[in-house]
């Protein structure tokens, strides 16, 4: 593990919307934003002592939730240090005592596959539905800092959400890898002889990367990829390039000791093309993939466009791109999730699957905002493809 050069202030300027959507309020994030002034250091104006801080605050005023995602901003962006290391740990304790209060039932389990993987179960309390969803972040925003995510999930489709950090992230005791996907399969066999219900994936940035690949292997019943690399454009990314010590981020969940060069690490990411893996080719010839729903914004600055639609065709995948949008389409993410989830529900709820006609109406707010869409209901098959 190791640092490397970023700004915090430019940091927060662009995460102020993921950490109030992920359940900070916006006047903590400003307090903690006029407070830092070093990213890596121990002094009083470095991050971790910053949102320690705020943590600690909410913890004294009698909600361990809200200190459990101020000490999940504390990691942030990764293990890089041994203070994050230690507010991870804090971060787990605030969450597990805030979890009697959750408006869900909730369970946590250690599943060996065989490799130890921490789940975080959810499920509403009434009307569940027979199906589990497997819950994957990216590499710097895991499954405690999703919390509301997977709240909302299991309340709104019925269904058991499996909330899980992918590998070489939060509590994963590997690195991430090309074929790090091996963990997940054992994770979903395990979860189809627990529960006996179809499995399916709903995975985000970095996390939607496997979700597309389990999907296309055949490996789930159903599967949503959020803004995941896939390869699919041909085109490589310039990791080098890309903003706000992304590279460094990638480089520790990779595992590495060091900053890589730019050569190093395109080698590294280039590996993990499922193009270049062969899942992209002659889709009529394979073994068949699992319904798949790809999902970005147009203005994506992570990860190409072509890595979304060019997956549309492909046989029993849907793609859909969001206008004016970014990485993971967070300017729609309300009209986005219940779209999603009501794909899902429509793909893994059995017997009592949700209609084509209920799925219709759940994707209707979504809609005006897909490329090739409009308020009158044009043609959308270029933002649309099944």
């Amino acid at each position: 593990m190791f640092t490397f050069p970023v700004a915090p202030d430019d940091l927060l300027h662009e995460r102020t919307p993921q950490f109030t959507a992920l359940g900070i309020p916006r006047p903590v994030v400003d307090r903690a934003r006029a407070r830092i002034t070093d990213m890596w250091g121990t002094g009083a104006g470095s991050w971790v002592p910053v949102w320690a801080a705020e943590a600690e605050r909410a913890y004294a005023a009698g909600e361990p939730l809200l200190a459990s995602l101020c000490w999940g901003a504390a990691r942030f962006p990764c293990l890089a240090t041994a203070d994050r290391r230690a507010a991870q740990e804090r971060q787990l304790a605030a969450y597990l005592e805030a979890a009697p209060g959750f408006p869900v039932r909730f369970q946590r389990a250690v599943l060996k596959v065989p490799e130890p993987v921490p789940v975080h179960f959810f499920q509403r309390r009434r009307a569940a539905r027979p199906g589990v969803v497997v819950l994957s972040g990216g590499v710097d925003t895991w499954k405690m800092d999703l919390h509301r995510l997977a709240v909302a999930t299991a309340r709104a489709t019925g269904l058991l959400v499996a909330a899980v950090d992918m590998p070489g992230t939060g509590e994963s005791t590997v690195p991430l890898a090309p074929d790090a996907d091996r963990i997940l399969v054992g994770l979903v066999s395990q979860l189809r002889r627990a529960h006996g219900r179809p499995v399916g994936f709903y995975g985000i940035s970095f996390g939607a990367h496997w979700a597309a690949k389990l999907a296309l292997g055949g490996q789930v019943d159903a599967a949503v990829d959020l803004g995941g690399p896939t390869g699919a454009s041909g085109l490589p990314i310039d990791v080098a390039r890309l903003p706000h010590g992304m590279a460094g981020i990638i480089g520790n969940a990779l595992h590495l000791d060091e900053m890589p060069g730019p050569a190093v690490i395109d080698d590294l990411l280039a590996r993990f093309s499922l193009r270049e893996q062969g899942l992209l080719d002659d889709p009529g010839s394979g073994p068949g993939g699992s319904p798949l729903l790809v999902v970005n914004g147009a203005n994506d600055l992570y990860v190409p466009l072509g890595d979304t639609v060019g997956l549309a065709g492909r046989p029993g995948t849907t793609v859909w791109v969001v206008e004016n949008a970014g990485h993971c389409a967070p300017e729609r993410s309300t009209q986005v999730n219940l779209a999603l989830w009501g794909w899902l529900v429509a793909r893994l709820a059995g017997e009592r699957r949700l209609p084509r006609l209920a799925e219709a109406v759940v994707r209707q707010p979504l809609r005006p905002f897909l490329r090739g869409s409009s308020d009158q209901g044009a043609s959308r098959r270029s933002a649309e493809t099944e």
